[in-house]
């Protein structure tokens, strides 16, 4: 793998560039449809960034909670390092600011929240790019033909020389690469057969993420406490789950006048 590289002199963190490039996608590709959503240019100038701001910050006070004993005097909570963030906790710190923003403008929240499934589909894919190079977020050992052996994490890194374990591991990083990017011609297809209204796409797609992310979970190697993974985690996906097949269904239900 390739935890960082060198250009022109410069030594760059794999994961920190995949995050940037991860979040410039997202704004590029979103900014058309948040115009189409009634936004001003202004608006939608002031929306992102505060949006990202929110994600990194419920990133890691969700990390906190889950995780508190890897916080301390040499890692402080509050560090600015692209580490101990955790996704679901950004996810709604960025839901909430866009939310409000939705409000002040007089948006469409469903309409607006469509327009975001795709861009953020390929930043997570984009940043999962980063977790794999980096090897973090790796899985459980297998014996599987198509396991990673990953750099071992205190391996110095001379003229990007590694020394690997014997270990291979689930490049859990890439089925959710492949899983989140998939779900969205797949939850497209689905609004389109259901006609389902505003939202429709959202909510679908909010599914299927969830349920990937219940369905990897067994998969991964997390530093967490079995309270976490084992009960606080998957109990999380199946409420999210629950809720947006629930979402769903009234898109469906208020675009055609019938039960789906």
């Amino acid at each position: 793998m390739l935890p960082e590289f060198t250009v022109f002199g410069l030594t760059l963190k794999s994961y920190s560039l995949c995050a940037a490039v991860a979040a410039l996608i997202c704004a590029a590709t979103v900014w058309a449809p948040l115009r189409r959503c009634g936004y001003s240019r202004l608006a939608a100038v002031l929306t992102l960034p505060a949006m990202a701001v929110a994600f990194l910050v419920g990133a890691r006070l969700w990390n906190v909670a889950v995780n508190p004993d890897a916080y301390g005097a040499q890692r402080p909570w509050y560090t600015l390092r692209m580490v101990g963030l955790s996704l679901y906790g950004g996810l709604a710190g960025a839901a909430v600011v866009l939310l409000i923003s939705v409000r002040l403008v007089r948006g469409k929240p469903l309409a607006v929240l469509d327009a975001f499934v795709l861009p953020v589909a390929l930043a997570f894919g984009i940043a999962r790019i980063g977790c794999f190079l980096n090897g973090c977020c790796a899985g459980i050992k297998t014996s599987l033909p198509w396991g990673v052996v990953f750099p071992a994490a205190s391996a110095p890194l001379p003229r990007g020389l590694f020394s690997f374990p014997a270990t291979a591991v689930h490049p859990t990083q890439l089925y959710e690469l492949i899983l989140a990017l998939a779900g969205v011609p797949l939850c497209r297809l689905w609004v389109k057969k259901k006609n389902a209204g505003a939202g429709g796409l959202f909510f679908s797609y909010a599914a299927w993420f969830s349920l990937l992310r219940l369905a990897v979970l067994p998969l991964r190697s997390l530093p967490y406490s079995k309270l976490v993974t084992l009960l606080a985690y998957p109990a999380l996906y199946l409420i999210c789950c629950m809720l947006s097949v629930y979402g769903a269904k009234r898109t469906i239900q208020e675009e055609t006048g019938s039960a789906p």
